[in-house]
């Protein structure tokens, strides 16, 4: 049993312009209207509140002796192939940083494919770092690339966030 305490989807979207080249050839679930405009959700990431996820590497924190319903991981990211390296994955983990902490976790994971450098490039520009790899006999044995476990200390990105915003403000009024 994996006893998910909560979970969220979070979507990026923009606004459907006949412009998007493939904006026919979307499926109909990535199309809504929001306020009378059409938009078409283009990037998405899974906050999975749980003290692990199938057939994946589990994190190390918190300890032991501390609530293990701080813990989260992230999953599925996604983001549409023609809008990568704009900015949409960056906003989709800050966005799911700042809800991770409303629920109070402490400690946020990623898994990401060994292989993946512009996915390992965007969580290291996220804040997070290594803390361990998936032995490649599990790896052969799930048919996929190896994958790396990284984490996130969000009690400590909270506080450079804080920070950072109250040098904005004293920069800038």
């Amino acid at each position: 049993m994996i006893n998910f305490q909560r979970v969220s989807c979070i979507n990026g979207t923009v606004p459907l312009f006949p412009s998007l080249a493939s904006a026919e050839e979307l499926c109909s679930t990535c199309k809504f209207v929001e306020d009378g405009e059409e938009r078409v959700v283009v990037g998405s990431l899974d906050l999975n509140q749980c003290l692990w996820l199938p057939d994946e590497l589990t994190g190390k924190r918190p300890g032991v002796n501390e609530s293990s319903h701080t813990r989260a991981y992230l999953s599925n990211v996604c983001v549409a192939k023609e809008l990568q390296r704009n900015g949409l994955g960056y906003s989709l983990v800050d966005k799911s940083k700042k809800l991770a902490r409303e629920w109070g976790i402490t400690d946020l994971y990623v898994h990401v494919a060994i292989n993946n450098e512009a996915a390992q490039k965007l969580y290291n520009k996220c804040g997070f770092v290594y803390e361990s790899e998936e032995p490649a006999w599990k790896a052969r044995f799930l048919g996929r690339p190896r994958r790396l476990l990284l984490w996130l200390d969000l009690k400590k990105d909270s506080l450079f966030k804080d920070e950072e915003d109250e040098l904005g403000e004293i920069l800038y009024g």
